[in-house]
């Protein structure tokens, strides 16, 4: 557009310019509409481009929260579902407790210690038919041989030291201080105790211990959790049970509570930064193309923008200021030429006058 016939025509009056300058005027013109046309399909072009990643960073955003919440979620759940049925416990108990006060206390205690006792029985009959499967003597489930061969709580030893001490302090002292009761007989004692004890235990371990151990064990922990109901049944008989009881329950309420907050800081702190960075990866090669290829049309925009002012302030200046309006269109400045190629106007001017004679 800027070219020497430009300057030479922006430093005259168009009005009287040839047929040359007209025709520099309407490639002006043609130039000045291919730019603006340019223009809007570059502005639609960002508008688009701007929605499209506007709509990737909202979709990779939404995806971060959906997963953020479905973990978060999941975590608590499984926590809620516990706590849930602790409480669903707690007024069952309650319920429990508030009936038992309705009937009479021997009433209450059976109500409380049934499921307890019926438990023991049930207990206690697996035991003897374990026994009775394996064929084995119920005198090896007795206290006695529990204290001898695996001792576990303190009456166990207990029964220990005290067979200890009868066999081998006790008799001999009763053997010795019997005055007709020879001195021989109290070494005899001791070897024969000593051999008997030895042949015994080792037979016992070894046909029975070592043969029916798993039995055995199984029984032993079943008479411990035997014995635990009947603490229990004795706490209830003591109106302890439901209150300690709906305690526990709480506790458990408010260890699980604890546990919670810890898996979700621990969430926090580790696992929401992982998703975020995945996430985050997954979708950065994406949206940096799109914020470059963004950031070139806005550039060219730009810079086609301030060229079209440009343009559109040295039309109104140098061909419109002289031509009118009407007439900065390729059509009517087309006619204009038409008529100076048929010789029937040198200037512009003249084609000008033409033109409107015959319109």
């Amino acid at each position: 557009m800027y070219t020497e016939v430009g300057e030479q025509m922006a430093e005259q009056n168009i009005l009287n310019g040839n047929q040359k300058q007209l025709e520099q005027i309407i490639g002006d013109i043609k130039e000045h509409n291919v730019k603006k046309d340019r223009l809007e399909k570059l502005e639609e072009s960002v508008k688009d481009i701007s929605k499209e990643l506007d709509n990737a960073r909202k979709e990779k955003q939404n995806e971060m929260d959906s997963k953020i919440k479905a973990s978060t979620d999941a975590i608590c759940d499984g926590y809620d579902k516990s706590i849930n049925a602790d409480k669903d416990k707690i007024k069952a108990v309650s319920a429990a407790r508030d009936k038992a006060k309705m009937v009479g206390v021997k009433e209450r205690i059976n109500a409380e210690t049934a499921s307890l006792r019926a438990q023991n029985e049930d207990l206690a009959d697996q035991i003897n038919e374990a026994f009775i499967h394996e064929n084995i003597s119920k005198v090896f489930n007795s206290q006695l041989f529990i204290s001898v061969f695996n001792p576990k709580k303190l009456l166990d030893y207990v029964i220990d030291i005290a067979i200890i001490l009868i066999l081998y302090v006790a008799v001999p002292v009763a053997l010795f201080l019997l005055p007709m009761i020879p001195q021989w007989i109290l070494l005899v004692y001791y070897m024969v105790i000593t051999v008997v004890s030895i042949v015994v235990i080792k037979c016992i371990f070894r046909k029975v211990v070592l043969k029916h151990a798993e039995t055995i064990m199984a029984a032993q922990n079943t008479r411990i959790q035997i014995t635990d109901n009947k603490k229990r049944i004795k706490k209830i008989e003591k109106n302890e049970s439901f209150d300690s009881d709906i305690n526990a329950l709480h506790d458990d309420i408010a260890r699980i509570e604890e546990e919670k907050t810890s898996a979700l800081e621990e969430f926090e702190k580790n696992t929401k930064a992982d998703i975020i960075s995945e996430i985050n990866e997954r979708y950065a090669d994406k949206i940096t193309n799109m914020e470059n290829e963004l950031n070139k049309k806005k550039k060219e925009y730009d810079e086609l923008d301030d060229l079209v002012k440009k343009q559109r302030i040295y039309i109104s200046s140098n061909y419109e200021a002289y031509l009118g309006k009407e007439f900065i269109n390729v059509d009517k400045l087309s006619e204009l030429n038409s008529i100076m190629k048929s010789d029937s106007a040198d200037t512009i001017a003249q084609a000008l006058a033409v033109y409107n004679n015959r319109h």
